[in-house]
């Protein structure tokens, strides 16, 4: 086929051209290709079996270098996922911590208030000749159930007394056992904090290594490329065009097919509500050409659950927290499923590995209608509008409204 002629969908990837040839480390190995020289392709041109063969070749290399990048730029999405999920562990566990913190000193306020209340009375009963009561309290007042039980078999209990007595026994216990609770609680932050942080250093370095290979590899590309219209009489950009794009990406739309619908676990939601679905887009939409950060939630830079968490905020619609996994199971537990063949413009999609409805949702998207979607990519590549990929994709679209 005639380079000019390629699938329209190919320019889709231009803006991917980077991101081509690698998202890994820089250091050359034994496995890295050897790129024709100029000599080389200039000779080839003289030739038709050897200009073939040179073709072939340079697009064997581009292939390699495709393959070299999938590991690496499905990597640094998978860790800047893990690192999200990490962070609302964290926020969950803190807010725990603060809520029995606040409710250990509120229970020991309410404690020593019933051991006065408590104390006073034994004094009355000390006074009224029946010992040193109100000592024994003060003595022994984390043990107001072995004075409690005193008193009865004296007798000396009214109904009322026995109540004070034994508010203040289980104003004790209680005090006791959320202070414990907030000591585990503590605990149990401090390590979600120590998770949270090694998870984003591991999604930092992630994503470091994915973009400093997408700025030393571009002059490979380009050499690559301008071999390849030397070779086939065309220009540089198409050929750019046409190469461009990672091989998990590659391989995503290499499957033509969508994945078989899944069953929504409950009720299918209506109709999307129209006005809030075009807030989000037109929101996304303004965000084009912005570049990928981890954990980046606006105004100048993105990563793909900020862009559709700050999309749905615009509209007014919660979707849930700051990842792809989280805002999933929100829409879930809110029976917000529809089968992926019936997605609409506004549906969420998402990506996993081989579509698993239950592992980690590495990517998610918005569906914008006529088989696009708009995206925050990964590393190196900018927020874009590109063509709904089907390898990896989750049997199901999520619907925020309606």
């Amino acid at each position: 086929m005639h380079p000019s002629r390629r699938p329209m969908r190919a320019l889709s990837l231009v803006v991917a051209v980077g991101v081509l040839i690698g998202l890994g480390t820089t250091a050359a190995s034994a496995d890295d290709p050897v790129f024709p020289t100029w000599g080389q392709v200039q000779a080839a041109k003289a030739n038709a079996a050897a200009k073939a063969a040179e073709v072939k070749k340079i697009a064997g290399i581009i292939a390699t270098l495709q393959s070299q990048a999938a590991a690496a730029g499905k990597a640094a999405l998978l860790a800047g996922e893990v690192y999200l999920e990490a962070k609302d562990a964290l926020a969950s566990a803190t807010a725990t911590a603060t809520k029995l913190s606040s409710q250990a000193k509120k229970a020991s306020a309410k404690a020593k208030a019933s051991s006065r209340e408590a104390g006073q009375l034994a004094a009355q009963f000390a006074r009224a000749g029946h010992g040193n009561l109100s000592l024994d309290l003060v003595l022994n007042q984390h043990d107001a159930g072995g004075l409690l039980e005193m008193l009865g078999t004296m007798s000396k209990l009214s109904e009322t007394s026995a109540r004070i007595f034994a508010s203040a026994e289980q104003d004790h216990k209680t005090a006791n056992a959320l202070s414990d609770q907030a000591v585990v609680a503590k605990t149990i932050r401090s390590t979600k904090a120590s998770q949270a942080q090694t998870a984003l250093d591991a999604a930092n370095a992630a994503s470091a290594a994915a973009t400093a290979k997408v700025n030393s590899q571009t002059a490979q590309m380009s050499l690559l490329t301008s071999q390849l219209a030397s070779l086939n009489g065309t220009s540089a950009s198409i050929e750019e065009a046409y190469y461009a794009g990672v091989a998990w990406e590659a391989k995503q739309a290499a499957k033509t097919t969508p994945p078989p619908d899944g069953t929504p676990p409950g009720p299918i939601p209506g109709v999307p509500i129209g006005s809030k679905v075009a807030a989000a887009i037109a929101f996304a939409q303004a965000q084009l050409g912005k570049p990928y950060q981890l954990n980046g939630a606006g105004p100048s830079v993105w990563d793909c659950s900020g862009l559709t968490l700050k999309s749905y905020a615009a509209a007014g619609v919660n979707i849930g927290t700051h990842s792809s996994t989280n805002q999933y199971n929100t829409l879930k537990a809110e029976n917000r499923l529809v089968p992926l063949s019936d997605r609409l413009p506004g549906d969420l999609l998402w990506y996993s590995d081989g579509g698993s409805t239950s592992a980690t949702k590495y990517h998610v998207t918005i569906y914008i209608g006529n088989g696009q979607m708009i995206e925050a990519p990964y590393p190196g590549v900018n927020v874009r509008v590109a063509a709904v990929r089907f390898g990896d994709l989750v049997p199901f679209a999520g619907r925020p409204t309606g």
